[in-house]
């Protein structure tokens, strides 16, 4: 009886385990893509003058607003 149950604690704590692993590498991958498509944009804001000064008069806008409000 103690081995049926000291068995079946280790087999569910091995699923935990492996299901926090998924967790883990699925948030690990949608991490990296975001990150790559937030620098592919950064790329394309920067390599274009007139979108970097629309960008920069934007932000400049946003934070004036976070100032006052």
């Amino acid at each position: 009886m103690k081995e049926e149950i000291n068995q079946l604690i280790i087999r569910n704590l091995s699923n935990d385990i492996g299901m926090k692993a998924s967790d883990a590498a699925t948030y690990k991958a949608l991490y990296e893509i975001t990150q790559r498509k937030l620098n592919g944009i950064l790329n394309l804001i920067e390599s274009n003058e007139e979108l970097k000064a629309l960008f920069d008069k934007v932000a400049d806008e946003l934070d004036k607003q976070k100032e006052e409000g």
